[in-house]
């Protein structure tokens, strides 16, 4: 199975480089690497020729002026051929060198998938490359098929069926980061990634709409290092671009062709999910109900031994609190106010009904999840158990 990888480039002089050689470390051998330099006035293509002249599997095309993301893609697609594609970013780059190896292991194992993911690491591009946690996960519902251990290659792979990769996607349990997947070009002519109105949202549209048609492989290693930056389309995007395009993603989900049924629910966790994760309305709340419990903790008569400054700032934490509580109120209905404008009126659930642990056990869940992201495997496994008990 041949991977064909495809690079968009624009002045990433400073990355580019770094994502090359993870692409030529790769121990899977047969892939082809096409570039297309999208007017770079930087040093991109001298780095680019450099490399080109080193490897014949590396193709590069030079578009005389910068003509934007939406004409460099559509032309890596005229251009590539291959079984697979995978879709490399410039200012990224693949750190593990078994990654291609590890996805068409799994393809091969899973016919039926169209994708292969993995976790993405994520640090910060705009501050040194500080590690920032990562991206890419599959938490299964209450008695899933269990991952397997693929022989040949060592790793822990799980395959996720068409109805349980909606179920999982809509309640934020799944995610396919657009750096670390592989598709099967042969599901992908099914819609178009570059859909304008979704913006920087086409991808996550496309690749979990080709999850809940054929399913997805999830390979539970980090193979690919993702930079993220406050300049880029996503890292710019307002409160209500994020909103309106999440809406037209719910709308056309609702518009697929599944070979399932859907039950309605889906869509108010969907909606609730995605409204949560944009305004951090659990920790919000959690931080609310947390100094309300300390300034209701403290007895009246201890409070009048307070000293005045100390006392007052007991009283302005009540207020702002309940000032801030309201705020986020506020944000919520606005936000579900664009998701019935725009993809129709669905019911919303309570935040955290839609799935997961029990709500006492949510928090434990949450931090042994997030300690995983930084000291390993041992303490995401505990934290994925939790979340399923």
């Amino acid at each position: 199975m041949k991977v064909a990888v495809i690079l968009p480039n624009y002045n990433h002089a400073a990355f580019i480089a770094q994502a090359l050689e993870g692409i030529l470390s790769q121990t899977y051998q047969n892939w082809q690497l096409w570039i297309v330099d999208d007017g770079s006035t930087d040093d991109s293509w001298a780095i680019i020729e450099r490399y080109r002249d080193r490897d014949a599997r590396i193709v590069a095309e030079r578009f005389p002026r910068n003509r934007g993301i939406l004409a460099a893609v559509p032309r890596l697609f005229e251009l590539c051929s291959g079984d697979l594609l995978c879709a490399a970013a410039a200012d990224d780059y693949i750190s593990n060198p078994r990654y291609f190896e590890f996805a068409v292991a799994a393809l091969q194992r899973f016919p039926q998938a169209a994708a292969a993911f993995a976790r993405a690491e994520l640090v910060d591009g705009d501050h040194d490359d500080r590690p920032l946690g990562s991206m890419g996960c599959y938490l299964p519902t209450r008695g899933a098929r269990a991952a397997v251990k693929d022989d040949a290659t060592g790793v822990l792979m799980q395959f996720i069926p068409p109805r349980e990769a909606l179920t999982r996607f809509v309640s934020h349990h799944m995610f396919i980061p657009g750096c670390s997947v592989i598709w099967r070009r042969a599901c992908m002519p099914e819609f178009d990634i570059l859909d304008e109105a979704l913006g920087p949202q086409g991808d996550y549209f496309y690749f979990h709409a080709l999850a809940a048609l054929h399913g997805a492989v999830f390979i539970d290693t980090p193979v690919v290092v993702a930079r993220v930056s406050e300049k880029t389309y996503n890292g710019t995007a307002t409160d209500e671009d994020y909103f309106r395009r999440h809406a037209l993603v719910e709308k056309k989900l609702r518009a697929l062709a599944l070979p399932y049924a859907t039950d309605e629910r889906l869509w108010g966790q969907f909606r609730t999910a995605t409204i949560a994760s944009r305004t951090a309305e659990f920790h919000q709340r959690r931080l609310f109900k947390t100094l309300r419990g300390f300034c209701d903790s403290v007895p009246p008569s201890e409070l009048q031994m307070f000293p005045p400054e100390s006392a007052a700032f007991v009283a302005r934490m009540q207020d702002e609190c309940a000032r801030l509580e309201t705020r986020l109120n506020s944000q919520i209905e606005w936000a579900r106010q664009i998701f019935n404008e725009v993809a129709g009126p669905a019911e919303s659930l309570p935040l955290g009904c839609e799935s997961g642990p029990r709500p006492w056990l949510r928090p434990v869940a949450e931090f042994f999840l997030s300690l995983g992201k930084i000291l390993g495997k041992t303490f995401t496994g505990l934290g994925n158990w939790l979340w399923q008990v």
